[in-house]
């Protein structure tokens, strides 16, 4: 398949003759545990770990590093309520990026190294591609943490942080497969014989955790701009499986993700 993704670091993996990639599946939403503490708005692009539902049907399932756009906008003294946050995110490729809502609260605790977060999230998404599928149904809730490693710095904090998240799936797909109708494949070209073709359901609640370490730049300072912030992380999950067109165990993946992301607000 050939398709201009989201962003211009992408990490796709794909089974050696799987179908078409589709249904983008993050493990984490990447929204920091650590509150601003004042007015803020915060944009990130980053590569998530996580999977596409259409690895669920191949022969050898992976996990993958998914695009995402996002942003996060914390009311704090403008509501009255600090630790709210209310945000969103685009994810996947090009003709396959569900658009998803995310609220939130989030809070320091003691002396502020050690701060806890919660975040709720979910949407529906269809897409085609290729001769393949699928329409899908997500919600779920992430509880993360964050630990400060240096001391408070108006210049740079070094940060452990790591979650826990499950996820809610609903969905429903049509795919290409091979001849003893087991696994999915890539759809024949219009030229060739079209070959079976599958139609097949999965849900359940899949569990995901991950963890990494960020660099806080510029974050204390009395000024408009609140700073950057760059991650790298790792998790593992659980995702579908379905053989012959029917739900089997769930298996598990891992995958690696990269977060860069900027801040303004009130000073």
């Amino acid at each position: 398949m050939r398709r201009r993704p989201l962003l211009p670091l992408v990490a796709v993996v794909l089974a050696a003759g799987a179908c078409t990639s589709l249904g983008p599946t993050p493990s984490s939403t990447l929204v920091s545990a650590r509150p601003a503490g004042r007015a803020d708005f915060e944009a990130q692009a980053a590569i998530v770990p996580g999977h596409y539902i259409s690895s669920a049907v191949v022969e050898d399932p992976a996990g993958a590093g998914i695009p995402q756009l996002a942003a996060v906008f914390e009311p704090d003294r403008a509501l009255d309520v600090p630790g709210l946050i209310i945000g969103g995110r685009v994810f996947g490729e090009s003709g396959d990026s569900p658009i998803e809502p995310m609220i939130g609260y989030r809070r320091a605790l003691g002396d502020g190294t050690v701060a806890l977060g919660g975040v709720l999230f979910g949407t529906r998404a269809r897409a085609s591609a290729e001769g393949a599928s699928y329409q899908a149904t997500r919600g779920g809730a992430e509880l993360a943490a964050d630990v400060r490693l240096t001391g408070a710095s108006r210049w740079l904090e070094v940060h452990a942080f790591g979650g826990v998240a499950v996820t809610a799936l609903s969905v429903d797909g049509t795919y290409c497969t091979d001849d003893d109708m087991r696994f999915g494949r890539q759809c024949p070209e219009a030229d060739e014989p079209p070959g079976p073709r599958l139609a097949a359901h999965a849900s359940g609640v899949y569990p995901a955790a991950h963890a990494g370490l960020g660099a806080e730049l510029f974050r204390n300072r009395d000024a408009w701009f609140h700073g950057g912030r760059v991650a790298l992380l790792a998790a593992v999950g659980a995702m579908p499986r379905v053989e012959h067109a029917t739900q089997t165990t769930p298996t598990s993946y891992a995958s690696i993700g990269l977060a860069v992301g900027l801040s303004i607000g009130d000073e």
